[in-house]
Parts: structure tokens; sequence; C-alpha cells
């Protein structure tokens, strides 16, 4: 059953669920245009409705190449809440994998990079995702990977638990797996034994978000 929005939003297909808020492709006809919208639950506690909001608030005070754009976020009239973020066309790297999919490396290494640094856009900014794997990651070959997935319910709380989390989500994103004991470079052919280190030191704590990136980018 499609969710009760406004009326700018006509809601066309339903994408999935990410925990306890369905994912749904809409138009924004008050300015021409997709969208993504994620609702939560109609059931969700006022304390559930409150982290959703707040947090998705947050994130839209940050503008990065590799953030998903935020445009609304408002409680719903039917109970819960929802956002309406950007959209384009892209699917979560836990959809690829399910698929058989891995990042290839040449999409990979400009992508890990500025997933990290937009990571760092947000810690710059005081704001902690708290909830980062490989379905909080968008990508379409047409365009830059995106963090998403704002307002989920947090698994962590400090801006370094997020990098720890991000690099273990682009561990996988190459690899297909979670394992720390097999370097990524020793099962990606092409991938530099410097993103091994990089990956390696960010789950291990020692970089933050935007020294993990600069050492991606190099």
């Amino acid at each position: 059953m499609a969710p009760q929005l406004p009326d700018r939003y006509q809601t066309q297909v339903r994408l999935g669920r990410d925990g306890d808020i369905d994912e749904w492709l809409a138009t924004d006809t008050a300015l021409d245009r997709p969208v993504l919208v994620r609702v939560l639950d109609p059931d969700a506690t006022p304390q559930r409705v409150t982290e959703f909001i707040t947090a998705t608030k947050k994130a839209a005070t940050v503008e990065h190449v590799h953030l998903a754009g935020v445009y609304e976020v408002a409680e719903s009239a039917a109970g819960g809440a929802y956002a309406a973020l950007e959209w384009n066309g892209g699917v979560s790297i836990a959809d690829r994998l399910a698929a058989g999919e891995t990042l290839p490396v040449a999409e990979f290494l400009p992508n890990a990079a500025g997933l990290a640094e937009g990571l760092a856009a947000l810690h710059d900014a005081g704001v902690v995702h708290g909830s980062i794997d490989p379905g909080a990651i968008v990508f379409s070959a047409a365009h830059p990977a995106k963090l998403s997935s704002f307002g989920r319910k947090r698994t962590t709380r400090h801006a370094q638990q997020d990098t720890v989390a991000l690099a273990h989500a682009l561990r996988i994103a190459v690899t297909g797996s979670s394992s720390p004991a097999v370097r990524p470079s020793h099962l990606v052919e092409g991938l530099p034994s410097s993103v091994d280190d990089a990956i390696r030191r960010a789950e291990r704590g020692e970089h933050d978000a935007a020294s993990l990136g600069t050492a991606l980018r190099a």
C-alpha cells in the first residue's frame, strides 16, 4: 500500500525496506523531479520519530557531491515521518553484492575516497551518520557514489565509529568479503596495496574520515 504523503509526491515504485523505513521512488510534482522518499513506520514511537527527523535534518545541513541531498523531512499526518532525498537512479552496494557484483577498481578508487571526504564533511559539521554499512551507500556508474540512509536506527554514536564502519563497508564493496584477514589487493586485481593499508588502519581506528579520504585519494 502506498504511503500517505503530501500531494506533491506521487509514489511510483516501492524500492524496498531499510530497517523500519520503507523506500519509494516518487515524483516531486512541485519541482518535476524524481525523489527517493523514505517513510518511517506509522506506528513508530515518538522517540523514534524524533530520532529520524533530527538525524535527517542534521544531514540536510551538509552539502557534498558524495552525500545524498535531503530536500524535505517532516512528520506524517498518518503517523511516523518521511523524508524526500536526492534520487540518481543508483542501487545500494548491498543490492549489488546480493546480485554478485562488487565495485570494479576503476569505479571504486575515486568513489571510496569521495565517500570518506563526504563523511568528513558531515563530521566537520558535527553530524554523525550512526549506521553505515553497504546498504547505506548508493551507486550508479553514471553518478558519484552517495552516502545515504539518513535517519536509520543508530548502531554507532561517534565519528570514529562512523569511519570504522565506512572502511569496513568499503572493504566489502570492493572484495565482497568482510574478512579482515585477507588483504583486498590479494583478492582484486589492479587494486593498489596502499588501499589495504588505508582500510586496515581505518578499521583499527587510526584514521579519521578526512585522513582516510586523503590516503585513498593518494
